[in-house]
């Protein structure tokens, strides 16, 4: 078995909606919502509603023996239709999933170190996320040079720029 990162395609929008969820949905809890359920409520369906139709759409599909196992990807938000790592609107935010069969094996680290590589070739000079304070990536975006930006109680959003160089969380 052979990891591949591969842009992603239009065709791989069924796969990042299932990462979607998976994303935000990653606690084993009795009350996660379906997949229909969890997609459908507003502050998630807009993560990838219109994928590929607004500039700076950016995926990288993970893929072990041509099947699809991880997905990462930014957009860029507006102040009036953000997302909870906006930052400001020259800044992408990041998202990142990797199938429950797959975590714990360096593969979410390889899809973000290749949407950071891409968005520096794009001039893309800063990029955020959103991370629950309780969610065990929260270690490895700290390691990947991620730095806190704003605490917004339960969660963070963070900040890394994408030129390597040091990052002031309180620029934005």
């Amino acid at each position: 078995m052979s990891l591949r990162l591969r842009e992603a395609r239009l065709t791989d929008l069924p796969f990042l909606r299932e990462m979607l969820y998976e994303g935000v949905f990653w606690r084993a809890r009795p009350d996660r919502p379906t997949f229909e359920e969890g997609l459908a409520l507003p502050d998630v369906k807009k993560e990838l509603a219109n994928w590929g139709e607004r500039d700076g759409d950016t995926a990288v599909i993970a893929t072990i023996d041509s099947m699809p196992i991880g997905a990462s990807w930014y957009r860029f938000w507006t102040a009036d239709a953000g997302s909870g790592g906006y930052v400001d609107e020259a800044t992408p935010v990041l998202a990142v999933a990797v199938h429950r069969d797959h975590r714990h094996q360096g593969i979410g680290r390889k899809l973000i170190k290749r949407l950071i590589e891409q968005a520096a070739a794009q001039s893309v000079s800063l990029i955020s996320l959103s991370v629950s304070k309780d969610n065990y990536a929260l270690r490895l975006y700290r390691q990947l040079g991620f730095e806190v930006h704003t605490d917004r109680g339960d969660a963070l959003t963070m900040v890394r720029r994408t030129d390597d160089g040091e990052v002031d969380p309180r620029s934005g």
